[in-house]
């Protein structure tokens, strides 16, 4: 599994078109950011890939990685030079649901990139009349592979629960660690969701007792999610919440 995820990367670098299309199912799906429309298939995703990916240097910066079930998360830094010369940082995490082809090799089913798009583009303005100049030239060229839909499906991930949706998901582990049932429930809807490994749902008084030194950081607002990279007893993680407004109605732990 991380063998297969890992060679989306390499690709990227190498600017191997052919090679990064090939690690996608028929029908997958690319979600980056999250939060902005999505691309369906392989024609969507090789316009997504002309877009966003043909005309930049890209380098992922892996800080932590796992895999649990049929997912592999990694903790990430995006690092971009586009095609002016802006360098731009951006810290992400990514998950690769993956499932295996009629031919036995594995094959990326859905991959979500959680960043947050606001921060990458108020980093590039502040770079001055290069980073405006890169937003002209970006806006243009996007207009041009994936057409007017395209621009308004992306600029979709401006919005979502943003930093009040990071305030939910560290109050809810704060309390999840401590114990604390009552203020963990409140931050709760009356129908939520909570998964343990192995896609196994679990009850909220079984999760304050199972988490023991649970910690965490780098927490990022993306769409209605919120991802937190996570590490317990030495092992990395990543958790994956779903909110509905001010509520959480689905957690996930990946360890």
């Amino acid at each position: 599994m991380l063998a297969c995820v890992r060679a989306s990367p390499e690709a990227v670098a190498a600017h191997d078109k052919a090679a990064w299309l090939g690690l996608f199912a028929d029908d997958a799906e690319v979600h980056d950011p999250v939060g902005s429309r999505g691309h369906r298939g392989h024609s969507a995703i090789s316009r997504f890939y002309d877009t966003f990916i043909a005309p930049n240097d890209i380098h992922f910066e892996v800080l932590a990685e796992g895999a649990c079930d049929d997912v592999v998360f990694r903790d990430v830094v995006i690092h971009t030079r586009m095609g002016t010369g802006l360098a731009v940082a951006v810290p992400a995490h990514i998950r690769y649901r993956l499932t295996t082809a009629d031919d036995g090799a594995l094959r990326v089913r859905r991959l979500d990139a959680h960043w947050e798009l606001r921060r990458m583009v108020g980093q590039s303005l502040r770079a001055g009349p290069r980073g405006w100049i890169t937003h002209a030239r970006l806006s243009t060229h996007m207009l041009a592979c994936q057409g007017l839909g395209g621009v308004l499906g992306f600029m979709r991930g401006f919005r979502g629960v943003g930093t009040r949706g990071t305030h939910v998901a560290t109050r809810f582990l704060h309390a999840i660690r401590a114990g604390a049932r009552g203020d963990a429930a409140a931050l709760l809807t009356a129908d939520a969701v909570l998964r343990e490994p192995g896609r196994q749902d679990v009850a909220l008084d079984r999760l304050c007792a199972s988490v023991g030194n649970l910690q965490w950081h780098k927490l990022i607002a993306a769409g209605r999610h919120v991802t937190a990279s996570l590490e317990r007893d030495g092992t990395p993680g990543l958790a994956l919440f779903t909110l509905d407004r001010r509520r959480i109605e689905r957690l996930r732990f990946h360890f």
